[in-house]
């Protein structure tokens, strides 16, 4: 967009910012430029491709030059447009929580198969983030309550908005400290979730820049990556009922580690489930301990 005098429409702007974002390894350039004009124009992708040899006018250029400019540099589009999809809602997303996966869904309906059936579940999510989680939960089981914690109270701040736009907030208790610590002593929920960090801390300095660009509290998994599933493995059994379960989020070669820390610990470990591109995902557990 160099050329400050050539009549840019929307088609010739998308094919300049492909090739730019390219150049700049952007992995999927034509996406992302069309993400960031249709946040500048208020229009939907179709409207683009309808309307290609609409010109645009000076102040959507200068708009767009800045939002084309971040993704250049490798920031993330959920943070440049402020939002991401999630199990069909949208959430607010900020440099303080982490962007909502895809994969991520999985998790979330597997304790749905659990909980929907529940009368009134109760649920705690650690590491909450955003709440997309949570909030995603709460939004389909219309008979729960929840708990979400945090360490961050900037992403706390984030998910008591996305409660809020979703209509779950008065379900929903958030809580700032460290994993189980800001929990009355008598709490016991049905089910426990949480995508914990799982990425051993010497690989973080490694990932891609949008990711790096995430919160390292969100990404840091110790040593190993197991640090959080060690602590959540020992701890959790104080907080949940006799046959609740325990969900979570693995990384990768982290199948056989994860399932062998909760058996050590006495949970009932379930197989593995996979997201649809087979990487094994989420480690589903139920906890026993109590039951004769």
């Amino acid at each position: 967009m160099a050329d400050e005098q050539k009549t840019w429409t929307i088609g010739s702007l998308l094919q300049w910012t492909q090739q730019y974002f390219s150049g700049k390894g952007v992995e999927n350039p034509r996406l992302d430029a069309e993400l960031l004009l249709c946040h500048v124009l208020g229009k939907d992708r179709l409207y683009l491709y309808v309307h290609f040899d609409q010109p645009l006018y000076g102040h959507e250029l200068a708009a767009f030059r800045e939002l084309v400019k971040k993704r250049g540099a490798r920031v993330p589009v959920a943070y440049i447009l402020g939002e991401k999809g999630f199990m069909g809602l949208s959430f607010k997303v900020s440099p303080a929580v982490l962007i909502p996966r895809p994969e991520t869904e999985l998790l979330v309906e597997a304790v749905l198969e659990t909980v929907m059936p529940l009368q009134k579940p109760h649920l705690l999510d650690l590491g909450t983030g955003s709440g997309a989680i949570i909030v995603s939960l709460l939004g389909r089981c219309q008979q729960a309550t929840g708990v979400a914690v945090d360490l961050s109270a900037a992403a706390l701040a984030v998910a008591a908005e996305n409660a809020r736009q979703n209509g779950v907030a008065e379900r929903l208790t958030l809580l700032q400290g460290d994993l189980f610590a800001p929990l009355p002593p008598a709490a016991r929920f049905d089910a426990i979730v949480s995508n914990p960090p799982y990425i051993p801390a010497a690989d973080v300095d490694a990932l891609v820049p949008e990711v790096q660009k995430e919160p390292r509290l969100a990404l840091d998994g110790g040593r190993d990556g197991l640090d959080y599933y060690r602590r959540l493995a020992e701890m959790a059994p104080n907080y949940i009922k006799p046959g609740g379960l325990l969900a979570l989020e693995i990384g990768i070669d982290q199948h056989e580690t994860v399932p062998a820390l909760l058996r050590a610990a006495g949970w009932q470990v379930q197989p593995v489930r996979s997201d649809y591109g087979g990487v094994p995902r989420v480690v589903l557990a139920v906890w026993r301990g109590d039951e004769s």
